[in-house]
């Protein structure tokens, strides 16, 4: 009798063991996802955005635009020269109409863009930028390009058109190729 005890209490112990063993606990797993977080790639691109919006605002400013805000880049990136109406821009901002429409609201207040009824569609406005907007867009342009030239410093040249070329496909497997252009 006493060696079937010890039988049994051996081998619960090993059972015990082995799930204690394979089965991570709660603070291990935890740990184990905390250990991963620097290098997240969710964490990497929102710390170079963030930068990147940082020092794109700054520059901004130093070039005389007080009222700008990094949420207006999402009118300017993807309007057309010949004007965009709001739910193309949206779509391809991948933002709301709504969000869109408060967007164009600033932007047409400080003067940057001026709408228009569309021509066939009554329904529809067309937005397109004013000389103010077209100056703000080329100099944004200069200030990326700058900005752009600090990280190829850290990386360098090579490194950087890896990135490039990385990040460009992957934006072409998310978007559509209509929303790409």
């Amino acid at each position: 009798m006493h060696d079937k005890r010890e039988y049994f209490r051996d081998k619960a112990y090993n059972v015990y063991n082995n799930i204690t063993m394979t089965t991570p606990s709660l603070e291990q797993k935890f740990m184990e996802v905390v250990a991963m977080r620097p290098r997240l790639l969710i964490k990497l691109l929102s710390i170079v955005k963030k930068d990147f919006d940082f020092q794109l605002i700054e520059q901004l400013q130093q070039r005389g635009y007080k009222d700008f805000k990094i949420g207006d880049m999402v009118l300017l990136a993807n309007i057309s020269p010949e004007g965009t109406i709001n739910n193309e821009l949206a779509k391809k901002a991948r933002i709301t109409k709504q969000a869109m429409s408060k967007v164009v609201k600033n932007l047409e207040s400080n003067g940057f863009i001026f709408t228009r009824k569309h021509e066939t569609d009554n329904r529809a406005t067309v937005i397109y930028l004013s000389d103010k907007g077209k100056q703000l867009v080329i100099d944004s342009s200069a200030c990326v390009q700058e900005i752009q030239r600090g990280y190829t410093s850290i990386i360098g040249e090579k490194d950087t058109e890896i990135l490039r070329d990385i990040l460009f496909r992957l934006v072409e497997g998310i978007l559509p190729p209509a929303v790409t252009k």
